[in-house]
C-alpha cells in the first residue's frame, strides 16, 4: 500500500537528490513542449501528426510528467512516479521529432521515442503501486517489453513494412513480428491489473479502483471514437479523436490520485456516476437521431421535403425525456453494480415510511434492529433505551 509518509526516517541520498531530478525531468518536459510547439507553428512541421492532430503528443508529454512529479516528491523510492515521468520526458522528444523539417536521419531516432514512452506508462501500471510487480513472472513481461521496444526504437516508425535504421537492418525480418510482440507486451501489461487485485488487501484495491477506472475510460473512448464513430457518424471522428487524446490522460492522472489523495475522493460515486451519464447519453443520442431520422422521412413522404419543426419538437422532447430516464438507469445501475447498496437504500426507505406511522415503540425498536443487521452486518447488536425519569416507559 502507498498512500502515506514516514516523516521520522531520515532521508536517504537518493531520496535527497530526488526533488532535484524530479524538477530537472519535468523542465526539461517543458522545454522539449515549447520547442516543439514553436517549431510546429512556425517551422511548417505539420506532415507528420498523430491522428490528425497536431501537438498531441505534447499534450501526453506534459499530462505524464505532471501527474509523475508530485510522487517522485511524496514516494522518491517507488519507481511509478519515474517512469511516468521518463513517459513524459520522451513524448516531449518525440514532438520533436514529428515537427521536424528533416524526416531521415537522427529525427528518426527522435520520433521513435514513443516506444519508449508508452513502454514507460506500461511499465508504471505493472508496477502499481507498490513499485514491484504483481509476481516475479511479471518481472519476465518486463524484460520482453523492454527489449521488444528497444528493437522498435531503432525500426523506421515511417516504413509500414518494417525495417531498422543503420547497422541494424540486417534485422529487418524480424522488424514486423517484434512490433506485434511489443504490442502485445503492453497490452498485457494492464491485466497486471487483475493480478494485482485478487492478491490486494483493502485498501491497496481502493487504489487500483482509479486505475482500472481510468483504463476502462480509455478503452471505452478508444472503442468510441476509431470503431463506432468513423462507421456510424464519420463527421463527428475528429472531435471524438480529440476527446481520446484529452481521456488517455486519465490513466497517469488516477494513478497520481490513486497514490496521493485516494482517501479524499469516492471513487464508487465516481464510477456509479460515469455509468449513469454514460449510458444516458447514449440513450439519448440513439433516440434522438432515430426520431429525427423517422419524422425527417416521414415528412419528406408526404410533403416532399424536411421540417426543422422536427427538429424542435425531438430536442424538447429529450429534455423532457432527461430527468425520468436518467432515473430510470440510475436505478439499473445500482441494481445491476451496486445490489448491496441499493438493497441497504431500499430497506432504508421502507424503514423511514413505516416509522411515520408506527406508535408502538416495541415493535419501532424490533424494526430498528432488523434495519440495522440487514443494511450493515455487524456480528452484534444490542439497543439501549434511556428511561424516563419517573422511571415509566423510555423517552426523552
Amino acid at each position: 500500500m502507498i498512500g502515506g509518509r514516514d516523516d521520522a526516517r531520515p532521508a536517504t541520498g537518493r531520496e535527497r537528490l530526488a526533488p532535484v531530478a524530479g524538477v530537472a525531468l519535468l523542465s526539461l518536459t517543458i522545454v522539449l513542449v515549447a520547442v516543439g510547439v514553436v517549431l510546429l507553428f512556425f517551422g511548417g512541421g505539420f506532415g507528420r501528426i498523430v491522428w490528425g492532430l497536431p501537438g498531441v503528443p505534447g499534450l501526453w508529454a506534459l499530462g505524464f510528467s505532471l501527474a509523475g512529479y508530485p510522487i517522485t516528491r511524496r514516494h522518491p523510492a517507488n519507481p511509478v512516479g519515474w517512469c511516468l515521468m521518463v513517459a513524459g520526458v520522451t513524448a516531449g522528444v518525440n514532438l520533436l521529432g514529428l515537427v521536424s523539417a528533416d524526416p531521415e536521419g537522427p529525427a528518426l531516432l527522435l520520433v521513435s521515442a514513443w516506444a519508449i514512452s508508452v513502454g514507460a506508462l506500461s511499465s508504471a501500471v505493472v508496477l502499481f503501486p507498490s513499485g514491484s510487480p504483481p509476481s516475479r513472472w511479471w518481472w519476465a513481461q518486463l524484460l520482453l517489453l523492454w527489449g521488444c521496444g528497444l528493437l522498435v526504437y531503432f525500426s523506421n516508425p515511417f516504413e509500414e513494412a518494417g525495417g531498422f535504421i543503420g547497422p541494424l537492418g540486417w534485422l529487418d525480418p524480424l522488424a514486423v513480428p517484434v512490433g506485434i510482440v511489443f504490442q502485445l507486451s503492453l497490452a498485457a501489461g494492464f491485466f497486471s491489473l487483475v493480478v494485482r487485485w485478487r492478491r490486494s488487501g483493502a485498501v491497496e484495491r481502493l487504489q487500483l479502483k482509479w486505475v482500472v477506472y481510468g483504463v476502462l475510460l480509455v478503452g471505452t473512448t478508444a472503442l468510441i471514437a476509431e470503431t463506432a464513430i468513423p462507421n456510424l457518424a464519420p463527421g463527428w471522428h475528429l472531435p471524438a479523436t480529440v476527446a481520446l487524446s484529452i481521456v488517455i490522460l486519465a490513466v497517469p492522472v488516477t494513478m497520481g490520485v490513486a497514490m496521493l489523495r485516494y482517501r479524499l475522493y469516492d471513487i464508487d460515486l465516481v464510477i456509479n456516476r460515469t455509468l449513469v451519464y454514460g449510458a444516458l447519453t447514449v440513450t439519448l443520442a440513439l433516440v434522438y437521431l432515430a426520431v429525427v431520422v423517422s419524422m425527417q422521412y416521414a415528412f419528406r413522404v408526404v410533403t416532399g421535403e424536411g421540417s426543422q419543426l422536427v427538429i424542435v419538437a425531438s430536442t424538447l422532447g429529450i429534455a423532457a425525456l432527461f430527468n425520468p430516464l436518467r432515473r430510470r438507469i440510475q436505478g439499473f445501475v445500482d441494481r445491476l453494480f451496486y445490489r448491496r447498496r441499493y438493497d441497504a437504500a431500499k430497506t432504508l426507505g421502507n424503514f423511514s415510511a413505516r416509522l411515520r406511522d408506527e406508535t408502538d415503540l416495541d415493535a419501532l425498536a424490533d424494526d430498528l434492529v432488523t434495519v440495522v443487521r440487514q443494511t450493515m452486518q455487524p456480528e452484534r447488536v444490542s439497543l439501549w433505551l434511556r428511561r424516563s425519569k419517573d422511571g415509566g416507559k423510555p423517552g426523552g
